[in-house]
């Protein structure tokens, strides 16, 4: 069965859970969720110096149009009140296949399991019609992929090469329905 480890990930979640919300963000929304998303991914766009993909590169025009789209939901993540990230689900033909593109939490709120707790959480509220998640990451930042691993993600084998310094990978989790 589950070994002490997998309970004690499960209660440190649930403790992150009663600190953490999710609030969906409006058009009004789009500039404070910019400035966000550049804090949180500029230190990896100056590491692998992607310019197609870093979401730190995005214009507030980009962002806006994402934030209205009807296949989407982007929320910011509150960690005490305090606006610390945000996270996207979007879906394509029919609801039922979900992306998590972006997630983020910006650089002093790291490493605390907020951002595990925010998976958890999309998984509760999606719960009624999700068969299956699915993400990229960068694949030479092991901390990001042990995260997904931890939520239940699998990798897929799907890779895609950025430039000589990172390649995305795919991950997918299937739900299972009663």
């Amino acid at each position: 069965m589950f070994g002490a480890n997998f309970y004690v990930y499960k209660k440190e979640v649930q403790k992150m859970n009663d600190l953490i919300e999710l609030k969906l963000i409006t058009r009004e929304d789009a500039e404070c969720l910019h400035k966000l998303q550049i804090e949180a991914f500029m230190p990896l766009y100056e590491k692998y110096q992607d310019d197609a993909t870093s979401p730190a590169k995005e214009s507030l025009e980009t962002i806006t149009k994402k934030i209205v789209e009807d296949n989407s939901d982007f929320y910011f993540i509150l960690f005490n009140g305090k606006r610390v990230g945000g996270v996207r689900v979007k879906w394509h033909n029919g609801r039922n296949v979900k992306w998590i593109s972006p997630i983020f939490v910006i650089p002093q709120f790291q490493n605390k399991g907020i951002a595990s707790a925010v998976i958890e959480r999309l998984f509760e509220v999606y719960s009624f019609d999700t068969i299956e998640w699915r993400l990229d990451t960068i694949k030479q930042e092991e901390k990001n992929c042990y995260l997904y691993e931890k939520c239940g993600f699998v990798r897929v084998g799907n890779e895609t090469v950025i430039n000589e310094k990172m390649t995305l990978v795919e991950y997918t989790k299937t739900c299972k329905k009663s």
